[in-house]
């Protein structure tokens, strides 16, 4: 039975809700380009990370610093509604009460991140935080060695497809939680290993394994 002492954690999706202000610069991208917009159901079926593999996929043969010199400034725009996802402050409180340690790993731009967990004051919670992580697989590594984090006292949780392959492929256990990109029968194509509506779940599925 594991016996967890380190939750590593996503950041779009999974503390935040920017799904709107993502969709927006991406589809203000997509009609830079001459190409129609999407809706958020039609996004989150194409979405996937890491990211230069959608924008390959939807814009071929636009060199990417372009792209994403474009997406930083139309996502500049609706920044300010990124929102804290119900239970976020909950669950990390939670974790520092029970001397569970967070940390972050997330692909979004340390200047972004920077300025959201400032105004919404989610800052404080982490011991580490990795940005940028543009393939999860091969920065997760780093993280656990950096950190000196023990695989079986290890959990990631995120709220795509990536995330939960990403923990597949050092050995933590993956969680997928359903506030996010992803749909639940995508991610369940991934065989997280628990599945959760919110981070209140796993709160509760955490308090169970310590008694």
């Amino acid at each position: 039975m594991r016996n967890f002492r380190n939750v590593i954690l996503d950041w779009s999706g999974t503390l935040v809700d920017d799904l709107g202000p993502v969709v927006d610069a991406t589809n203000k991208v997509l009609c830079h380009y001459g190409k129609f917009p999407m809706t958020r159901k039609e996004f989150c079926h194409v979405f996937c990370l890491p990211f230069i593999d959608f924008y390959k996929e939807v814009l071929p043969g636009i060199p990417m610093s372009e792209v994403e010199e474009l997406y930083a400034h139309f996502f500049e725009e609706s920044e300010e509604r990124v929102e804290v996802l119900p239970g976020t402050v909950a669950f990390l409180d939670f974790c520092r009460d029970h001397d569970l340690s967070t940390f972050l790993l997330s692909s979004i731009k340390n200047e972004h991140y920077e300025k959201q967990s400032t105004s919404l004051n989610l800052n404080k919670y982490f011991e580490r935080v990795y940005t940028e992580a543009l393939d999860k697989r091969i920065w997760i590594r780093s993280l656990i060695d950096d950190c000196s984090l023990n695989f079986q006292e290890t959990m990631f949780v995120g709220d795509m497809q990536h995330d939960v392959d990403t923990a597949h492929s050092v050995g933590v256990f993956s969680v997928a939680v359903l506030s996010g990109y992803n749909s639940k029968e995508k991610l369940l194509e991934s065989v997280p290993d628990l599945v959760i509506d919110n981070l209140c779940q796993l709160s509760d599925y955490l308090s169970r394994k310590q008694r």
